[in-house]
Parts: C-alpha cells; structure tokens; sequence
C-alpha cells in the first residue's frame, strides 16, 4: 500500500474534524473496519529522531469502516506554523501501516476565542 501524500491546511485554534479515505495502490477503498490503533502525528520536522518534538498527537476514530473512512479531530491548541505529518495505525494483522503523511499548515486566524 502507498502513503499518500497529502498536505492539510487549517486555521489555528479550529477543531473541524480531518477525514481521510485509505486506498490501496490501485486507488481502490480498503475496508479498515478491523483496524486499530489510528494516530496523526505532527511535529516541526519531516524526519524526527524521536517523538520529543512532536506539536500534536490525535488519536483516530473510524467514522465508516467499509469505507475506509477514519477521522482525526484536533483540540485546536497548537500553534500556527508549517509542519510535517503522517497518520497511521494497526491493520487486521497488527502490522503497522502508514496511510497519509505531508506538510501540516497553520495559518493565523482573526478571531479569539
């Protein structure tokens, strides 16, 4: 299976859900109802050494599993800057797979709250 890369733009502060669709190589929906373990890490750099530096850490929820839709909804506190992600979890044989990585934007918003 092919990670897909996919840059993701948001507005600091905004907690709208991240909803990815996992295809394997020919573009085809696996169904991920089986799957485990979803997580979206992003850190400032493409290529850490360890999880130290990591901004945020979102666990995933399946949102339809035959599908291959899962989702990630971040808590809106990181700060805006250009960063680097990847999202991955356990498949239906515990192997650990990485299905999306790419830059992550946040851009300042106006409002406060």
């Amino acid at each position: 299976m092919a990670t897909s890369n996919l840059p993701i733009e948001r507005k600091r502060g905004d907690t709208r859900r991240i909803v990815f669709r996992v295809k394997d190589d020919s573009g085809v929906v696996i169904d991920i109802s089986t799957w485990t373990n979803f997580l979206l890490t992003v850190d400032p750099a493409p290529n850490p050494t360890d999880d130290t530096s990591k901004v945020l850490q979102i666990n995933g929820v399946i949102v339809d599993g035959a599908a291959g839709r899962v989702g990630f909804t971040p808590d809106g506190l990181a700060s805006d800057g250009v960063y680097f992600y990847d999202a991955q979890a356990l498949d239906a044989n515990t192997e650990k797979v990485t299905f999306a990585e790419g830059q992550y934007t946040l851009t300042q918003d106006i409002t406060k709250d």
